[in-house]
């Protein structure tokens, strides 16, 4: 059985971490997407997290952004709720719609 999520899009690939004199760190930005994805995750699940293998496909619609660095935060919003763990995520498919006008991206979780 497949679950589906819908989420604006992530922060740009450019603003997600910011260098610090301790190092790179997420910058505020990806932390407040970060907090506004695990509220929508939280407002779109009402089970307990999976757990084992999972299988993630993500529809990116109007981003010209870096897909890896948009599935890493979404991943990360979605610890703790959707699944246990990202390191569940044991096959993931992610697919493009850069032309699109209504900017957004659809998540769908399998446990496998």
């Amino acid at each position: 059985m497949a679950y589906y999520l819908t989420f604006d899009l992530p922060t740009s690939t450019n603003k997600l971490y910011s260098r610090t004199r301790h190092g790179v760190r997420l910058s505020d930005e990806a932390r407040a997407y970060k907090e506004y994805a695990s509220l929508m995750a939280r407002n779109q699940w009402d089970g307990e997290p999976l757990k084992g293998d999972i299988s993630v496909t993500y529809r990116f619609y109007g981003s010209k952004a870096d897909w890896d660095n948009l599935c890493k935060v979404l991943g990360d919003s979605m610890n703790g709720i959707i699944f246990c763990d990202d390191s569940q995520i044991v096959e993931a498919h992610v697919y493009m719609f850069r032309k699109d006008k209504n900017k957004h991206v659809e998540v769908s979780v399998t446990q496998l």
